[in-house]
């Protein structure tokens, strides 16, 4: 049985177009960070890679273009050219994998062969924004639609109504902006 997850507190960032960011650290019950001779019973493996990313969380952000294209930024020990946080990205906000942008693979500083892939711990830092992102979308389309944001699905890149009205997300990409930076707090399925 998969243990319910906290809320998770993510970002709208200022800026013209959409981009939501992960801060995960207030996100963890204080007996999570505690350590504790028990500590299997606290944490499984993903949650551990995951703490090991909390230094570099406030740097994961996923924005969404103009054009509809989503292009995301990782902390440099966070992402080696893998494309499994593009595909987490595609599959969150429901977009083609050929509208995600990868950015260049860079040095991988040292990392040895066999050790843990650095991208592993950044999965939920990437899934909260991308919560976050999916949220503002949905409810930017919802006042543009004036359709209950229950009522709407995401698909394929854009936003549809019950009556087929669709709006792509690259032409919500500006209106789900924000002029100030706001905390906006999220609910992770388990996976």
């Amino acid at each position: 049985m998969t243990a319910p997850l906290p809320p998770f507190l993510g970002y709208v960032l200022a800026a013209p177009v959409l981009v939501a960011a992960a801060e995960l650290t207030a996100a963890y019950p204080a007996a999570a960070r505690t350590p504790s001779p028990d500590v299997a019973g606290l944490l499984g493996l993903g949650q551990i890679m995951t703490a090991a990313a909390l230094p570099g969380a406030a740097l994961i952000s996923v924005e969404v273009g103009p054009d509809g294209t989503v292009s995301f930024t990782l902390p440099p020990d966070r992402y080696d050219g893998d494309t499994s946080a593009a595909e987490l990205i595609a599959d969150g906000l429901s977009v083609p994998r050929r509208r995600v942008r990868v950015p260049p693979p860079r040095p991988t500083g040292g990392r040895t062969r066999g050790a843990p892939h650095p991208a592993v711990g950044a999965r939920t830092p990437v899934r909260v924004a991308v919560a976050v992102a999916r949220r503002r979308l949905l409810e930017a389309a919802s006042a543009a639609l004036g359709t209950p944001v229950a009522g709407l699905r995401l698909a394929a890149g854009a936003v549809t109504d019950r009556t087929g009205r669709r709006l792509d997300i690259g032409a919500l990409a500006g209106t789900a902006a924000s002029t100030s930076t706001i905390a906006v707090t999220v609910d992770l399925t388990p996976r």
